[in-house]
């Protein structure tokens, strides 16, 4: 075989390997929390989703509820727009979690429930600003 043909064979060869590689790894991913659908409260409700989901919305005011034996674990409304989903949410409850907070939850839809394990606030523009100013800081805001 002359040495142009090898070269052209070799280039060939790991083409077709990194295709493949790169084909697996898209179809077959490590967790299955990587490849997560991102709806609508609407979407979810209308079509009835069985898989791993991610939603987002707003807390309604006077949902949050602690389970009195557990306190990892609450109950709330997720409010978008006109609708409301219950959900179930099991695990450390970020700082900024309040009624009204904009939250985003991933988890799985079931017996009318959104069971979530994963929950993620965003943060309040109140953060927002130059940090390095001391004067910018509204420590009025702030409630212990």
């Amino acid at each position: 075989m002359e040495s142009k043909n090898k070269f052209y064979f070799a280039i060939t060869g790991v083409a077709l390997v990194v295709i493949f590689w790169i084909w697996y790894a898209s179809t077959n991913p490590v967790n299955e929390q990587a490849l997560v659908t991102f709806l609508s409260v609407e979407e979810l409700l209308d079509d009835g989703y069985s898989d791993r989901v991610r939603l987002g919305g707003l807390v309604e005011d006077g949902s949050i509820q602690l389970d009195k034996n557990n306190y990892m674990t609450c109950q709330f409304e997720l409010k978008e727009g006109d609708y409301l989903l219950p959900v179930q949410y099991t695990g450390i409850r970020p700082d900024l979690f309040k009624d009204g907070a904009e939250i985003i939850i991933e988890g799985v839809f079931t017996n009318g429930v959104f069971e979530a394990d994963i929950l993620q606030t965003k943060c309040a523009s109140k953060y927002e600003g130059d940090l390095r100013d001391a004067n910018s800081y509204n420590l009025e805001e702030v409630s212990i």
